[in-house]
């Protein structure tokens, strides 16, 4: 391979199962998973404050504050990360996330407004879109190819508990006037993840130049899913869900409750029926790990979320919501994590960073467009009709699957990280 070509030094690959691997996917996925609850929290918390110093208004600047900059960074943060390697960007990023919460919380002892929520949501959006890619090739550089589904499983059980407990504490923080303690325990959180990641990046080296400027290689994930079929069929099978469930189980679930007569406690009862089953199969799946077969939880599973969905809004009573709620809990729990470790056995190792941007990007950007879309055909027609509308969207998901599976790789063996 030419020296033009970004390339990270050999990692030695452990036996799977070796205690030293799993060590430092447990440190990793620790401090990941206390960055993740930082991150819920701070989302609650800004956005509560927002709402008691300037209403609807300023909830608004801040929700789009922190998610314009995190989408637009996350094109350049696969490119960066190609280009200078996870480690580098993930310790400047977090280092400019610690300072940037710890002077704003110091500032909030004593001033609060929505300009300084706004300020700070725009940091920590650029922030994390500029890291998000990086965290996301971590694991396919830390464990062998049949141990990567496992070790994603893992992931997505942290990333579900991150939810479960930052929200009730950021609204806490901040119902009780503590704004300025919501930011110090995000900042804790940032301090805690750069110390974990620090130690399990070590052995991870540094790849060379690729020569072209980093603004020219912005769209490199758009070329590489215009040459790459398989990772093609991949993003387009979670681009379907992404767009699917951004609608239906958020703005339009409150709808859905209140014109049933259920009262909105329904949407956090349901949230956490939905909640509860992707965590028990997120434990499953790290559990069994590939004793599952990959169709089945990718494609078997994909289809379960786009049935799930459909039967959601046609359910007569809430109970019943609820149990077809856990069901696509359970399917889901499954599908996430196959379809990231199938992306990051098929991407190149020396493009895993646009790979992943885009993987990601497809999950922050869909939800936009899904709220335009489904929220003027729900205006149109009824909240009803535009659910069923995105149930069969989501049936798309399984068709790009099966597609995706009968593609081999266009990068060569997969998981080609570690086994370099």
């Amino acid at each position: 391979m030419s020296e033009a070509v970004v390339r990270d030094m050999p990692v030695p690959e452990a036996p799977p199962g070796d205690r030293t691997v799993w060590r430092r996917v447990g440190f990793f996925l620790s401090g990941q998973g206390i960055s993740l609850l930082g991150d819920q929290v701070f989302f609650i918390a800004v956005v509560w404050a927002a709402a008691q110093l300037g209403g609807n208004a300023a909830v608004t600047w801040v929700t789009l504050a922190e998610s314009i900059p995190r989408a637009l960074a996350m094109i350049f943060g696969g490119v960066i990360c190609d280009a200078f390697g996870p480690r580098a960007v993930l310790l400047r990023t977090t280092s400019v996330r610690i300072a940037v919460l710890g002077v704003s919380s110091v500032i909030a002892l004593s001033v609060q407004s929505v300009w300084l929520l706004v300020a700070v949501a725009s940091m920590e959006g650029a922030m994390l879109g500029l890291g998000s890619p990086s965290f996301g090739t971590l694991l396919p550089r830390m464990v062998s190819s049949d141990q990567l589904s496992r070790a994603n499983s893992i992931r997505t059980m942290t990333a579900r508990f991150a939810p479960i407990l930052g929200s009730p504490l950021g609204a806490w923080l901040v119902a009780t006037g503590h704004l300025a303690v919501a930011l110090i325990v995000v900042c804790g959180g940032c301090v805690v993840s750069q110390l974990c990641v620090r130690w399990v990046t070590r052995p991870i080296g540094v790849p060379r130049s690729r020569g072209r400027a980093l603004w020219r290689r912005s769209a490199d994930g758009f070329r590489l899913l215009y040459a790459d079929p398989k990772l093609r069929w991949l993003f387009l099978s979670s681009m379907c869900l992404d767009l699917a469930f951004a609608w239906p189980l958020n703005p339009a679930l409150p709808v859905i409750m209140l014109q049933r007569g259920w009262g909105v406690s329904a949407v956090g009862v349901l949230i956490a029926c939905f909640g509860a089953g992707a965590l028990v199969s997120a434990a499953l799946g790290a559990v069994l790990s590939e004793r599952i077969p990959m169709p089945v939880r990718f494609v078997g599973c994909g289809a379960g979320v786009a049935a799930a969905l459909l039967a959601m809004i046609l359910v007569p009573s809430l109970l019943a919501m609820a149990a077809v709620t856990v069901a696509l809990g359970v399917f889901s729990g499954q599908n996430g994590p196959a379809a990231v470790t199938l992306y990051q056995r098929a991407a190149p190792s020396e493009q895993l960073g646009v790979a992943m941007s885009m993987l990601s990007l497809s999950g922050i950007g869909a939800a936009p467009f899904a709220y335009a879309i489904f929220g003027t055909l729900a205006s149109l027609t009824s909240p009803t009709v535009a659910w069923i509308c995105c149930a069969v969207l989501a049936f798309g998901a399984p068709a790009a699957a099966i597609r995706a599976l009968r593609i081999r790789p266009a990068s060569g063996p997969e998981h080609p990280v570690s086994n370099q």
